[in-house]
């Protein structure tokens, strides 16, 4: 772990550190994964330890930027020293203590929190609009909602870094 927190100081100076990244999904394009820019090359990332599972031990790691897939999406990013808090207190607070939940904290909501301060997944939201199809959508998200607790905004995650950046600062 000591290794990411100098990762993550070794590039507070970089012209675009703390931005937001997004990419599709090799397999299912219709599904974006989520990091947040340390350099030219790297981005941190909230993932599973355990690759491909809904539900799992969530951890912090290095994904090597491919620009070729890699976009930076158009989000209001924080300023660099409160991302740079957030990257800290991220690795103490989450990583390999928390889930990894698709529905609920995942690689969107992660990225979202560090770079922007909200922790929010659009494509929850995305989903949820299913339920505006009469009887049988409603049904679906209805279902979906009960089983994950599906919701597109963690405010107890961001309360958790919100907390801690103010007592950092």
């Amino acid at each position: 772990m000591q290794n990411l927190h100098t990762l993550i100081d070794r590039n507070l100076s970089h012209p675009d550190y703390g931005r937001l990244l997004q990419h599709r999904d090799r397999n299912n394009p219709n599904i974006l994964h989520y990091s947040v820019q340390l350099n030219d090359w790297e981005s941190l990332a909230w993932e599973p330890i355990c690759g491909g599972k809904e539900k799992d031990t969530g951890r912090l790691a290095v994904w090597q930027i491919d620009w070729n897939r890699f976009q930076v999406d158009q989000a209001r990013q924080q300023d660099r020293d409160r991302v740079n808090r957030s990257l800290h207190v991220s690795l103490v607070e989450f990583h390999e203590q928390w889930q990894y939940e698709l529905y609920r904290f995942n690689c969107e909501h992660w990225a979202r929190l560090v770079s922007t301060g909200d922790c929010r997944c659009y494509q929850i939201a995305e989903f949820k609009k299913l339920e505006r199809i009469p009887i049988l959508g409603f049904l679906i998200i209805g279902v979906a909602r009960t089983i994950t607790g599906a919701w597109e905004h963690n405010g107890y995650a961001q309360e958790v870094i919100a907390t801690s950046v103010k007592i950092c600062s």
